[in-house]
């Protein structure tokens, strides 16, 4: 169970300029509440709506009264700092929108109230995680975060208009248009609320030929009567989603993705309950959809081997029912928030946090056909931007044994659930918002107060299973400025992604002017060849190729076990064109040259000046010259010590030499 400061604590309240939902822990709270905030907060009227075993579920009710722009103070609830925050960082985002050409000086443009909730996030962030890497206070993020709800007329107040930003900015035709101009895909989910969530391709072919693969509008429609219709990462897809995505990575300084969620209206389970790795922000964009959001399950001793970042996913089941039990059922969690967002309305939900959708109305007068909402990925456990990522590259780098190892490249199933929860969410915990902001070199103390910060959580987990680890602070550090340097890369990846996606929008308007007496009767545009091969199938596929190449070589310097300097003096010494000349050895990752494409495997036999490899589904290819395979990591120095060091300590390492020592001067 999470602790229970994150809600309101006995008799506070939580104001509402920042949501229209209350928590709280008090059965005998009572229903009519005066602000503990400011004397311009609006007043409240407060009837409570859901009640559970110890937690009650408020609506509030304000009045019209305008938000003062107030100096954040200590004093105020984390949801009143969000809304202060937010309507502090419009400026910062009017600036951000101008700069990249979303708007001209002075105008408004939507992009720039997506970088401002954005900021938002990061500076109240900013406020609960100390300098040294401590936290203070409530949290926002991950298994000890807070969730939030912002309607939308709240936020338009905060920006001083009848309506938010966020409205009229993405509807259904934008969608079609977005699949008549480009190449997209999506998957249906499914929408059983007893087994986990399952997806399957909506596209389906008609013929051999490239139009002919395309998904259409009527598929998806098709696809729209059986679930909800999810395109993943689209905002390197669709031009006009480029902007909020740009603006989210750039005022997070983080690497994240955009999804997009279509359903039709009366859709009794339109998402089973399930939990994501990622801390969402989701926009409400058209129609209405039914949230409804859980504590995170207390169940990891019982089923360990479940991620608690990816419950009711693949063969994991979350049934509804189950969440429903509450604290005392077989999942210990507790409903927090049941709400129903509409247009321009915010959610904000923590990683590991389970939740459920539908988009069956109470009332038939809501008008809408099709509910679309967007959701931003703060994707700090995706990139290894967290403790527990530092710790395992800390460790395998020192070659030290893992009393946490899982037993599959998952590190979040198995051993690590079986900590005390405490310890767990504190090690699970992100890093930093602003980790990659800086410059190691020059934040000497800022790496070192991450590292104590690490060593001070690994200590913690030596405790619980009655392991030393005995790894040393400048190791910790080595490993955090490694993953710093990984994560400035990923960020790099993702905002050039973006940054193409923008450009190419810039560009299809301004190349549609110029053959708008080019169309069709019906409406179509003639597709040139040249545009075709810039289409987001064919323009977002390098920059995942670079990430892969990313991932590879940090995991490479993990296992590799060098120091930093040994790692430059390396790679400075290779020959440029080294993965084409290095000498290989039997179990090198390659690609090898079949016909003109690369197939992943290893070297299985070296034979003189040829190679045999072994390809990834099984098949062999002898008598390979060393032109025709590229070798994926880069060779380093041989290891000093003449035996196998893989799992063993730093003591019997030291062992080990002093006895081959004693040998050799025998």
């Amino acid at each position: 169970m999470i602790p229970s400061n994150i809600f309101a604590s006995k008799g506070a309240v939580i104001s509402a300029l920042a949501a229209i939902l209350l928590l709280s822990f008090n059965e005998n709270s009572a229903v009519a509440f005066t602000p503990t905030s400011t004397s311009s907060a609006p007043s409240l009227r407060i009837t409570p709506i859901v009640k559970s075993s110890n937690v009650k579920l408020y609506s509030a009710i304000e009045d019209t009264t305008p938000i003062q722009s107030e100096p954040v103070s200590p004093s105020m609830s984390l949801l009143e700092q969000f809304i202060t925050e937010y309507q502090q960082s419009l400026e910062e985002g009017s600036k951000w929108a101008t700069e990249f050409g979303f708007a001209e000086e002075g105008e408004d443009a939507p992009e720039s109230a997506f970088y401002a909730i954005f900021r938002a996030i990061r500076q109240v962030d900013a406020k609960t995680n100390n300098a040294d890497g401590s936290s203070s206070g409530e949290k926002l993020m991950g298994l000890s975060g807070v969730p939030m709800y912002l309607p939308s007329y709240i936020l338009a107040r905060a920006e001083q208009k009848h309506q938010n930003a966020f409205c009229d900015f993405f509807h259904f035709p934008h969608l079609a248009k977005a699949l008549e101009e480009d190449f997209l895909d999506a998957q249906r989910g499914s929408t059983n609320n007893k087994k986990g969530w399952q997806v399957a391709a909506v596209s389906q072919p008609t013929g051999s030929s490239f139009n002919d693969a395309r998904m259409t509008l009527p598929q998806v429609n098709a696809a729209l009567e059986a679930g909800t219709v999810i395109f993943n990462n689209i905002g390197a897809h669709i031009p006009r989603l480029a902007g909020p995505t740009l603006a989210s990575t750039d005022a997070l300084s983080l690497p994240g993705a955009l999804n997009m969620y279509v359903t039709a209206k009366g859709m009794r389970t339109s998402a089973p309950p399930h939990t994501d790795r990622q801390d969402v922000l989701v926009v409400q964009m058209e129609g209405a959809k039914r949230w409804r959001v859980f504590t995170p399950p207390t169940d990891g001793d019982v089923k360990p081997n479940a991620d608690p970042f990816a419950r009711g996913k693949g063969e994991d089941s979350l049934p509804l029912h189950t969440l429903l039990e509450g604290s005392e059922g077989r999942l210990g969690s507790e409903l927090l928030m049941d709400v129903v967002t509409r247009e321009g309305d915010v959610l904000y939900i923590p990683a590991g946090f389970p939740h459920t959708t539908d988009t069956v109305e109470e009332s038939n007068d809501v008008d809408y056909d099709t509910s679309i909402h967007l959701t931003f990925n703060i994707d700090t456990h995706v990139w290894d931007l967290d403790y527990l990522a530092a710790r395992s590259a800390a460790l395998q780098r020192n070659k030290v044994n893992d009393a946490l190892s899982p037993q599959s490249e998952n590190r979040y199933v198995g051993k690590v659930n079986q900590l005390p929860q405490n310890i767990r969410s504190q090690l699970v915990d992100a890093l930093p918002m602003e980790f990659l902001d800086i410059v190691p070199s020059e934040s000497p103390d800022f790496m070192k107060g991450i590292a104590k910060q690490l060593a001070t959580k690994c200590n913690l987990v030596d405790e619980a299973t009655g392991q030393s680890t005995e790894v040393s602070e400048a190791s910790y550090v080595e490993a955090l400025e490694r993953i710093h340097s990984y994560g400035s890369d990923i960020l790099d990846v993702h905002r050039d992604m973006y940054l193409a996606a923008v450009e190419e929008g810039r560009l299809r308007k301004a190349e549609d002017a110029m053959t708008a007496h080019l169309k069709k009767d019906d409406g179509e545009v003639t597709m040139s060849n040249e545009r075709m091969q810039r289409l987001s199938l064919f323009r977002v596929r390098p920059f995942f190729e670079q990430i892969e190449s990313l991932k590879k070589d940090l995991y490479s310097w993990c296992v590799s076990g060098e120091s930093i300097a040994q790692e430059s003096a390396a790679s400075s010494q290779l020959d440029p064109n080294w993965q084409f000349t290095a000498a290989l050895k039997v179990g090198d990752e390659v690609e090898a040259d079949l016909g003109g494409a690369f197939f992943a495997g290893k070297i299985a036999q070296v034979t003189g000046n040829t190679y045999n490899v072994v390809f990834f589904d099984g098949d062999r290819e002898n008598g390979l010259e060393r032109d025709q395979i590229k070798l994926l990591n880069p060779p380093t120095a041989a290891d000093e010590d003449e035996f196998d060091t893989t799992g063993m300590t730093p003591k019997e390492i030291k062992r080990m030499r002093k006895k081959m020592e004693k040998k050799k001067r025998k």
